[in-house]
């Protein structure tokens, strides 16, 4: 092969031949008996382009599979990501309201006995001004006669219930922990009695 048509070739490869193919065309010339300027040389060079062509396209194919594939993996990692925040921000909310409905009868049971303790305290301070104002010392029954002493009897009566469901509800469903609200309504309900039975006599 001239060196016209060498340059031709390495021009329409838009690169300078190896010299793997320059022994690989001399070969050729060799055993077919191919003179320099022959004009087989044109169908040898587009053979030739075929040749190095379909050679890189696998190359070229596993770029462009890797360029998918690495797209495809930091899609899929930002999905997995913002799936993994949506999770733990609906495993929190799940949590606060779950504690909110774990602890709401130890806020009832505690938020009743501090409205018994202050009306009771209150209570207290109206039976003390009363004695004072009036001179005489008066029974602590009084105390139980006044208003106060209805109203703390029925939030007895109100807080007694209300374990008596939760503990009717607890039994129902085989759990253990209905002997403490059992205990804890009669613990309401027998001082609401008492004190209704003082008020209304």
């Amino acid at each position: 092969m001239d060196a016209k048509k060498l340059d031709r070739l390495e021009r329409l490869l838009d690169r300078q031949l190896f010299a793997e193919e320059k022994d690989r065309l001399r070969r050729i010339q060799d055993i077919l008996g191919i003179k320099n300027d022959d004009g087989i040389w044109d169908v040898l060079i587009a053979m030739e382009y075929q040749r190095t062509y379909y050679e890189a396209l696998p190359e070229k194919i596993s770029q462009a599979a890797a360029e998918v594939f690495n797209s495809l993996s930091l899609a899929a990692e930002k999905e997995v990501a913002r799936a993994q925040s949506r999770l733990a921000e609906s495993v929190v909310e799940q949590a606060k309201k779950l504690s909110l409905k774990t602890h709401v009868h130890t806020w009832i049971m505690w938020g009743t006995l501090m409205l018994v303790l202050l009306l009771f305290f209150g209570g207290l301070l109206l039976w003390a001004g009363y004695s004072i104002g009036s001179g005489h010392t008066q029974p602590p029954a009084l105390l139980l006669k006044m208003p106060v002493g209805i109203i703390l009897g029925a939030l007895c009566f109100c807080c007694g219930i209300f374990y008596g469901v939760l503990a009717a509800q607890d039994f129902a469903a085989c759990k253990t922990s209905w002997r403490k609200r059992g205990l804890a309504a009669l613990g309401c309900l027998a001082p609401g009695g008492w004190i209704f039975s003082v008020a209304l006599a």
